[in-house]
C-alpha cells in the first residue's frame, strides 16, 4: 500500500465535505506544481456497525443497500466535486490519484503518508476554546504522522479570500507541523 523505498514523494490531501479541506486541496495543488510531486486525494469514512433505516431502499420495499458501496461512491463523488469546485481541472503538470478508504480517519490518513510524503489537511477550528478541543483530525494526524504535516486553516469570512492555485502561499496562511516539531508560517 505504501510502495517501495524508491517511490516518489507525494502530497496526500484529506478530503471531506468541509470547506477547510477544500482550501487544503487548493494549497496542495500549488505545492505539487512547485515540487513537481504527485497528489493523492483521500476520503476516509466509517461504515455503520448495524444497518439503520437509511440503509434500506425506499423504492425497492425495504431492500438493504450495500453501505460500503454507497460510502465508496459518495467518497469518489466528493473528491470529484472538490476538484471541480476548487480548481476546475487538474493542471497538466500534476499527477493525481484518488482513494476512498474505510476506518478511523486520523489512523488511516497517517498510515498512507510516510517518509518524504507530505500530509495536507484543512482545519476549520478558529475560536480559542475550539482550538484546544480534543478530537481534531488534523491535530491527531500531526501527532501520529511519520512525515511532515501541513495544516491549512480555512480563512475567516471577513478575509474575503479566494482559492488561488497559482500563488497558494499568498492566498491564505498555513501552518506546517512535523511529527517532531512545529513551525508556523504566514
Amino acid at each position: 500500500m505504501n510502495g517501495g523505498p524508491d517511490r516518489d514523494p507525494r502530497l496526500i490531501v484529506g478530503i471531506s465535505s468541509s470547506r477547510a479541506s477544500w482550501w487544503a486541496l487548493a494549497w496542495a495543488v500549488g505545492e505539487a506544481r512547485r515540487r513537481r510531486a504527485s497528489l493523492l486525494l483521500v476520503n476516509v469514512f466509517h461504515t455503520p456497525a448495524a444497518p439503520c433505516a437509511a440503509d434500506y431502499s425506499p423504492s425497492l420495499a425495504g431492500t438493504p443497500l450495500d453501505a460500503y458501496a454507497t460510502h465508496m461512491a459518495y467518497g469518489n463523488a466528493l473528491i470529484e466535486t472538490a476538484l471541480q469546485q476548487v480548481i476546475g481541472r487538474i493542471p497538466s503538470d500534476v499527477r493525481v490519484a484518488q482513494e476512498v478508504a474505510c476506518g478511523p480517519v486520523a489512523a488511516t490518513l497517517t498510515s498512507l503518508a510516510w517518509g518524504d510524503d507530505l500530509l495536507v489537511l484543512g482545519c476549520r477550528h478558529r475560536g480559542r476554546l475550539r482550538r484546544h478541543a480534543p478530537g481534531s483530525v488534523a491535530r491527531e494526524c500531526a501527532r501520529r504522522a511519520a512525515c511532515p504535516v501541513v495544516i491549512v486553516p480555512e480563512p475567516l469570512p471577513s478575509e474575503h479570500a479566494v482559492f488561488s492555485v497559482a500563488d497558494p502561499g499568498r492566498s491564505h496562511r498555513f501552518r506546517w507541523m512535523s511529527h517532531r516539531g512545529a513551525r508556523v508560517a504566514s
